[in-house]
């Protein structure tokens, strides 16, 4: 990290892994656990696969990448695993409420006073 540019695009990196951690609450508190307990979740599969990608580099060039460039590889697959992870977290929490919207169920002869309403076909 030599010049201002690299150092700012090694920030913004790092400001977006923890923009994609952040988790939804009513409250600070809500909000920090959730945001730690992500980033915990997501941790061991990032350091993983970033293992495994820095071995593969080192194997093809014959030198291992530098510190900067070890952390954008763990910053961008810690972005990817946190995008999935919440796309997880926001479908399960959508399914909850849908099943809880169940209870009460809209039909149609709650529409209509009569259930059996034929509708006219209209032939074209």
């Amino acid at each position: 990290m030599k010049t201002f540019r690299e150092k700012l695009t090694f920030i913004i990196t790092a400001l977006a892994y923890l923009l994609f951690h952040i988790r939804t609450g009513p409250d600070l508190a809500t909000i920090v656990s959730g945001t730690f307990l992500q980033i915990m979740t997501t941790l061991p599969y990032a350091v993983g696969f970033t293992y495994v990608l820095v071995v593969i580099i080192r194997h093809l060039t014959g030198t291992t990448p530098p510190w900067d460039r070890i952390f954008r590889i763990f910053f961008t697959i810690g972005i990817l695993f946190a995008f999935f992870f919440a796309l997880y977290e926001y479908g399960d929490r959508a399914e909850k409420l849908r099943k809880q919207q169940t209870g009460k169920p809209v039909s149609v002869s709650r529409i209509y006073r009569n259930g059996n309403r034929k509708v006219p076909l209209y032939w074209a």
